[in-house]
C-alpha cells in the first residue's frame, strides 16, 4: 500500500516555517508523508510549476490562511479545482476576516503560541482521512 503524500502550504517566513515544521512532525508521527518542494532553481524549472505539481501528486493539502497570502490562495484554488482533500488552519491572532469564499469551510484554529495543540489536531484529522482513503476501493 501506498503511503499517503500531504503538502503543507505556508507563508516563506519565520513563523509559517515554524508552523510547517510543526505540522510535518505531526504528519510523520501518524505515517502520512510530508512532501518536500525541491529548490526548482537548481533543476531550472519555476517555483508555480513544483508547487502546481507537488498539489497534483498529494493525497492530502494542508494550508495555513492566516495572512490571506495571494500565493497560498491561489495553491489553494488550484487543490480545491483537483478536488484534493484539503485541511485549512488560521491563527487565533487573526484579526481579519476570511475570504467569502473560504468562509464556510472547516479550519482549524491554533495558537501561534502553542503548536504543539496545533499538531495534536492535525493528526487527528489526518489520520482520520488516511483511514478513511485506506478503506476506499
Amino acid at each position: 500500500m501506498r503511503a499517503t503524500k500531504s503538502l503543507i502550504i505556508t507563508p516563506p517566513d519565520h513563523s509559517g516555517r515554524q508552523v510547517r515544521d510543526a505540522v510535518r512532525r505531526a504528519l510523520q508521527a501518524v505515517d502520512i508523508e510530508p512532501m518536500q518542494i525541491e529548490d526548482p532553481a537548481e533543476s531550472g524549472a519555476l517555483l508555480a510549476n513544483a508547487v502546481t505539481d507537488a498539489i497534483r501528486v498529494s493525497d492530502l493539502i494542508i494550508a495555513d490562511i492566516t495572512r490571506t497570502n495571494p500565493n497560498i490562495l491561489y495553491e489553494l484554488g488550484y487543490a480545491h479545482a483537483l478536488r484534493k482533500p484539503t485541511i485549512l488552519m488560521v491563527s487565533s491572532e487573526n484579526d481579519s476576516k476570511l475570504p467569502s469564499d473560504l468562509a464556510g469551510f472547516q479550519y482549524v484554529t491554533y495558537n501561534p503560541n502553542d503548536l504543539t495543540s496545533l499538531a495534536t489536531q492535525i493528526q487527528w484529522i489526518a489520520r482520520s482521512y488516511a483511514e478513511r482513503a485506506s478503506q476506499s476501493p
